[in-house]
């Protein structure tokens, strides 16, 4: 497979990295770390939203070049982050598994970042980088993840938490998806609990005509309420970064819905002005 003819048309310049639904409980606001653009020129920055009705954004730490970072220096391509079970409010802060391709070698990495609460705001690395291929079974077939959504009421499950890993096909140039697994304790065990499917088969309420997707992430607030979980889908088309939301329901369905069509991010998120 050449990955690298891919990866010019589908080329990640948003990657956001929530912080812990308890934070959320106790503050009201969800804090993001935010990082965007493409290598040398890549940067990250810090927004909250609120979770009320109104999910007002607000900026609260402007752009500093990513290579500044100690959680992300020497990442060229960054393409996904994850949650580390059980990890997601430790010492004032949430660790994250951050997923990125490595250009000069052409591997798939991966490595484990702290990102703070409270200002200053900061990551750290915990782990450096390492290939996924030695180290994730559930995802030693993926070279070009590109986002994650937790499945709705399948967190801490008889101590595991099932994730939606979406991909790019470097064949086909389309959209795929795959369930996996992570253990909550220590081991931190992966496993594949559904294979690659194509999106446009099975998310068909949600995510039909999507142009090349940057992003998705939960909406603060709205996670198990009446029995749905809401998320925010970043995508561009040829000219501009757009949203939508969806929601997916809590039951073992997990039935999609899109509950508002594509918007502008440029007219409704002034915390991520410059990105757009």
């Amino acid at each position: 497979m050449n990955t690298e003819s891919v990866l010019p048309r589908f080329k990640k310049e948003l990657t956001i990295i929530p912080a812990d639904r308890r934070v959320e409980v106790k503050d009201q606001l969800v804090i993001y770390y935010v990082a965007h653009g493409y290598q040398d020129a890549g940067s990250v920055r810090v927004i909250t939203m609120s979770t009320d009705a109104a999910h007002t954004d607000k900026l609260v730490a402007s752009d500093t070049p990513w290579v500044q970072s100690p959680g992300l220096k020497g990442i060229t391509t960054p393409l996904m982050t994850m949650p580390v079970p059980g990890r997601e409010d430790v010492d004032g802060g949430s660790e994250h598994y951050v997923f990125s391709y490595d250009e000069g070698k052409k591997v798939l990495k991966y490595r484990t970042v702290w990102t703070s609460h409270t200002g200053p705001y900061i990551s750290t690395l915990k782990v450096d980088d390492r290939p996924v291929v030695d180290h994730w079974k559930s995802m030693k077939n993926m070279e070009y993840p590109i986002a994650t959504i937790p499945v709705p009421r399948r967190h801490n499950v008889d101590g595991r938490s099932e994730i939606w890993v979406l991909t790019i096909n470097p064949r086909l140039q389309d959209l795929h998806y795959s369930t996996i697994s992570v253990t909550r304790d220590a081991e931190h065990a992966d496993a594949l609990v559904v294979d690659s499917r194509p999106v446009a088969d099975w998310w068909k309420g949600s995510l039909t005509g999507i142009g090349q997707l940057a992003e998705i992430c939960p909406v603060p607030g709205r996670q198990d309420v009446d029995g749905k979980s809401e998320y925010y889908v970043f995508h561009r088309d040829s000219k501009r970064l757009l949203y939508r939301k969806i929601s997916i329901t809590c039951d073992a369905q997990h039935s999609d819905t899109l509950e508002t069509g594509d918007r502008p991010v440029a007219d409704h998120w002034p915390s991520l002005k410059g990105i757009e």
